[in-house]
């Protein structure tokens, strides 16, 4: 079994506007994909009565992936990979039927699922959850569903709360500065601001990275993204892959 590594990262090249917080990505000439992640043949991997993995992601293979309303039923939308990042297309797994995945999509409304062919991904395990506790300015990191460590953080304030439900890790960005106020690393999650449409001329992408305000962490502070301390989510970039699950919780 290969090691876990963390996710591929985006290099982030012009100025970072961030959205809702966190960056609205640039797209990157690299088109880089995670990699060393455990790749298992769909969801067969996963033992009868128990999961291998707490959680699985699936990334795109082609430049494509069409999403349907049910297993082999009529197309709803076509996702684009690499995404505007140059991450990979990666979605968090729901469930199987067949030959079909039903997936967690990165667009709106938050929550949205689909069905993909698994033909147009592979599936790879993720050991890793976040859980986002709001209310306790509180970020816990999940090892196989045993908790390993607990990070203070930033959240949105009242008017540009953080949302709440699972998301996932869709990419990984480096800033160009590591010093500015989206510190050296952010991962975007796949869901986006409820309150509001646009930011800094993006989308409005919930995001977690760090802050050149460590004065922050523990408070209401951002348009709804979580931050962290810089030491921390250097920590998280080096461990996390793309499509781990984020729970946003009270």
């Amino acid at each position: 079994m290969h090691p876990f590594r963390r996710a591929a990262l985006v290099l982030v090249l012009g100025v970072l506007a961030l959205t809702a917080g966190c960056a609205q990505q640039e797209r990157s000439s690299s088109g880089a994909r995670p990699d060393g992640r455990v790749t298992r043949p769909l969801l067969e991997a996963r033992p009868s009565g128990a999961a291998e993995f707490p959680a699985y992601a699936a990334t795109a293979t082609g430049s494509q992936v069409e999403v349907r309303d049910r297993p082999g039923g009529a197309s709803v939308s076509t996702l684009a990979s690499p995404i505007p990042s140059g991450a990979p297309l990666t979605f968090l797994v729901v469930e199987q039927q067949g030959d079909w995945l039903q997936v967690l999509l990165p667009v709106r409304p938050n929550g949205s699922v689909g069905w993909v062919s698994a033909a147009d991904v592979v599936v790879e395990g993720v050991p890793y959850r976040l859980d986002v506790r709001t209310a306790a300015h509180e970020v816990d990191l999940y090892d196989r569903d045993r908790l390993v460590r607990t990070y203070p953080i930033g959240t949105g304030t009242r008017d540009t709360p953080t949302p709440g439900g699972t998301f996932y890790l869709k990419e990984l960005l480096q800033p160009p500065n590591p010093a500015g106020q989206y510190g050296p690393y952010a991962f975007g999650l796949s869901g986006f601001s409820t309150t509001l449409d646009t930011f800094a001329g993006g989308e409005a992408v919930i995001g977690l990275h760090g802050t050149n305000d460590p004065t922050s962490i523990g408070k209401d502070v951002s348009f709804g993204c979580i931050r962290l301390r810089n030491d921390d989510i250097t920590e998280l970039a080096q461990v996390l892959p793309l499509g781990t699950p984020v729970r946003v919780l009270a």
